[in-house]
């Protein structure tokens, strides 16, 4: 083989070995697929409302009632801290007829209502409740079911709803 030849051999054995080297190190890397380099999913944490302190305010008392002494009771808070709204109860089993619903609060100085029937047909409206004592409403209900809306006007609080037949 004359040098030339040789010179030439030689030259080739090394552009193929480059190009070999060239497909092993990606020369013409790939792509990388878009389910394979999917970024993972931010957490984004929020803080837990805080608990509200009026939680099981009037528990104590719904529990003392006598057991028939009302037709239907009601209770509860108007939210977490930071998540007070106003409250809805509903009882659609309530047959027309003269009642007395019993309304309490604690925290706000002042709730606001309305008493309607299940059907929407309004019984008092608007109702203005002080939280410093019970307040006996007087109900005369036209149709059956009965609905108690009640707003603390956005402030912290507990309420108490007591149904029972007008004596």
């Amino acid at each position: 083989m004359s040098p030339s030849n040789t010179r030439i051999l030689a030259l080739s054995g090394t552009a193929i070995a480059l190009g070999a080297l060239a497909g092993c190190s990606g020369g013409e890397a790939e792509q990388p697929s878009a389910t394979s380099a999917a970024p993972s999913p931010s957490l984004t944490t929020t803080a837990p409302p805080t608990p509200d302190p009026w939680a099981g305010y009037f528990d104590d008392e719904v529990a003392d009632a006598e057991v028939g002494e009302y037709l239907w009771q009601s209770w509860g808070t108007f939210g977490d801290s930071g998540q007070v709204a106003p409250h809805r109860s509903e009882n659609r089993t309530v047959q027309p007829g003269a009642y007395t619903v019993t309304l309490e609060c604690a925290g706000p100085e002042m709730m606001t209502g309305r008493i309607a029937t299940s059907a929407g047909t309004s019984v008092i409206d608007p109702l203005s409740v002080s939280c410093m004592a019970a307040t006996p409403v007087p109900v005369d209900l036209p149709e059956k079911g009965l609905l108690v809306d009640l707003d603390s006007e956005g402030a912290a609080g507990a309420f108490l709803i007591r149904v029972a037949t007008a004596e």
